[in-house]
């Protein structure tokens, strides 16, 4: 990992129900992380000067959207897991017929 630590990847995997991703996801949030950090649209960034209550507004729907999307991203997680599972439960049955 390049731009963050692992922690800090973790703990923002962690914070939005997504601690058990596998590697390749976690690095797809590093990839998504480094260009909100470019752009200065991390939450809470204190670099990100708005002149215009205009631009306040798109950010922060912006941040909504980046925000629907992780739960977006956690409910796909748990549907591909579910489904792996009923898969194997699947194979396993048709091994005992």
């Amino acid at each position: 990992m390049g731009l963050f630590n692992n922690d800090k990847i973790k703990g923002i995997l962690t914070d939005r129900g997504l601690a058990e991703v596998s590697n390749e996801t976690s690095e797809q949030v590093e990839a998504i992380l480094g260009e909100l950090d470019k752009k200065n649209l991390l939450r809470n960034d204190k670099r990100l000067l708005i002149k215009d209550r205009n631009d306040d507004s798109k950010i922060s729907y912006l941040r909504a959207i980046v925000e629907q999307n992780w739960i977006l991203i956690a409910q796909n997680d748990k549907m591909i897991k579910l489904l792996s599972q009923q898969d194997e439960v699947s194979r396993h049955r048709e091994k005992e017929l």
